[in-house]
């Protein structure tokens, strides 16, 4: 059999591609279970640049969840130039869809020993102000940015995750949770206004 021959990439590109293979392992195993010689098999590269590039697994772990953080900021596409319950249903559903690919590396955040990390507590807390700095753009047409409108979307991302974890866990259908936080969040809107 043919040695496999490998591509060179730029370091970025080779980066990307480490992050998304295991990107797709931490969606489906519990982030423990999941090693760096798993990370570079996926990826098709030795598992000396795994280390390279992340250190070893905790690194490609921090590099999943930043990545998995800037998707859920960035996939709310839908602003005031779409109706607000078009929207609202858009939004809420892109970042379920996004949690729904992430299913373990969310879990892993929102309960297990991850959720204490200082470096991954940053990241998380990163992401919540991104997401508030999203809506109160996404939204701008119904709501002003006060320190009371920006409490009311911290108040509101605390919530969305206790429902989504509902649902991740089994508790509650997908369709109730969406319907959720979308009512609550047009609530929320209208209240801000």
């Amino acid at each position: 059999m043919p040695a496999t021959v490998q591509r060179r990439l730029s370091p970025e590109a080779r980066r990307r591609q480490i992050v998304d293979a295991a990107r797709e392992l931490f969606a489906h195993r519990p982030c423990g279970t999941v090693t760096t010689a798993d990370v570079a098999e996926a990826a098709g590269v030795a598992r000396s640049l795994v280390h390279h590039y992340f250190d070893g697994i905790r690194g490609v772990f921090l590099a999943v969840v930043a990545d998995g953080a800037a998707a859920l900021a960035t996939v709310r596409t839908a602003g005031s130039e779409t109706p607000l319950d078009e929207r609202l249903a858009h939004n809420i559903a892109a970042a379920l869809d996004v949690v729904a690919a992430n299913r373990e590396t969310w879990l892993a955040i929102a309960l297990g020993t991850q959720a204490h990390d200082p470096e991954i507590r940053s990241i998380a807390d990163f992401a919540m102000e991104r997401s508030v700095e999203r809506a109160l753009e996404a939204n701008s047409d119904v709501i002003s940015d006060t320190p009371a409108t920006r409490l009311a979307l911290r108040c509101f991302h605390g919530f969305s995750r206790e429902a989504t974890l509902a649902w991740v866990t089994g508790r509650a259908t997908r369709d109730e949770v969406e319907a959720l936080l979308v009512d609550s969040l047009r609530d929320l809107l209208a209240r801000c206004s």
